[in-house]
């Protein structure tokens, strides 16, 4: 049994990156969400390197089960999927049919049983190559496994994406709940299943002969998947935006309506002091000035040009520009408690209210 020696270090390396996100987990798993998705999704990285681990370590013994690895690989991105929705939206649709993906992979994997060991064999030194009518249960679940992970990594990228784009929106202090790693993660890992799609597609046809083209399949996928599973065992404070996106972009509201709820919300920051609450989301402030979370941030779009962010940060700098006045506070403590890292740029924003609201 042969194998190309910088697959054999590749895959330890890549082994020994799958212990660092396991100890990662282990060590979080009390301050990470939907731990039971995250814990699929782990499981499923190690499975999906089956056959790797069968030509790595020469398991004769196992033989039977090369082949059936790829479909991990989209329980791993499908459980992702279902872990990241819920720290993106406070009411997450539920869509089975983001499921087929995984179901039409087990079920076209399940057709390498025909192929016997003996033929199995032979790939651990050199991947099949040409002859798809006969050899298409080899290539046919790659294919889908491709398919699958860059479906599933754009719809990932595209709810991170969504999620920060309209983070302004629905909470003030905007670092607080960003997301880091996840989107690029995701987004890397597209590429790679395009790539990857490619590249069997052209052994299955014939193209060009690449002994060790389900190596570098298995690898590549690994690796882009082993970088979400890092990001994702990053603690991090994400707010579930209450918006209703579809609304959101149309737009629309009656004037009296959106006059009424700016209103309500103008008297809510002055009796809640909402201005000094740190980590103030849409979500809470429009429970308190019982309103509409969605109708509010159309209102504050179409009435006043502003979101929410910029709406509560008016009344911190005319708290600020007070505090400032009115006591011997210094600027690095205020910028302190605005919750501002930079009291620089506390005062330039300052310099600039001052000249517009003197």
């Amino acid at each position: 049994m042969s194998s190309v020696p910088i697959f054999d270090y590749l895959l330890y390396a890549l082994l020994a990156g799958y212990g660092v996100v396991v100890i990662r987990y282990l060590y979080r798993s009390k301050h990470l969400a939907q731990t039971k998705w995250l814990a699929l999704a782990m499981v499923s990285w190690p499975l999906f390197m089956l056959d790797e681990w069968i030509r790595l370590w020469q398991l004769d013994a196992f033989l039977p089960l090369y082949g059936l690895g790829d479909v991990f690989a989209v329980m791993l991105m499908s459980a992702c999927y279902r872990m990241i929705k819920p720290m993106l939206l406070a009411h997450p649709t539920r869509r089975r049919r983001l499921w087929i993906p995984l179901a039409v992979t087990a079920l076209s994997q399940c057709a390498i049983l025909l192929i016997p060991a003996s033929e199995k064999a032979l790939w651990l030194g050199a991947a099949p190559s040409g002859a798809p009518l006969n050899l298409w249960p080899a290539y046919l679940p790659a294919l889908l496994t491709g398919f699958s992970v860059l479906l599933l990594g754009i719809f990932i990228t595209e709810h991170v994406q969504m999620y920060h784009h309209h983070l302004p929106e629905q909470v003030v202090d905007v670092r607080e709940f960003r997301i880091k790693g996840v989107a690029g993660a995701s987004g890397a890992t597209v590429g790679v299943a395009f790539t990857s799609i490619l590249m069997v597609t052209a052994a299955t046809f014939g193209f060009f002969a690449l002994p060790f083209w389900q190596s570098l399949h298995h690898v590549i996928i690994g690796l882009s998947l082993l970088a979400i599973l890092y990001a994702l065992t990053r603690q991090v404070s994400t707010s579930p935006s209450p918006l209703d996106y579809q609304r959101l972009d149309i737009g629309e509201a009656k004037p009296a309506e959106m006059r009424e709820v700016i209103s309500r919300a103008e008297r809510a920051v002055i009796k809640t002091k909402a201005y000094k609450q740190l980590g103030l989301t849409l979500k809470s402030f429009s429970h308190d000035a019982g309103v509409d979370p969605t109708t509010l941030a159309i209102a504050l779009q179409l009435e006043q040009k502003k979101n929410f962010r910029s709406f509560i940060y008016q009344y911190r700098l005319d708290y600020a520009k007070k505090v400032l006045l009115r006591s011997d506070a210094n600027i690095s403590s205020v910028a302190k408690r605005l919750g501002l890292n930079s009291e620089k740029f506390l005062g330039d924003v300052l310099v600039k209210h001052f000249q517009s609201h003197p």
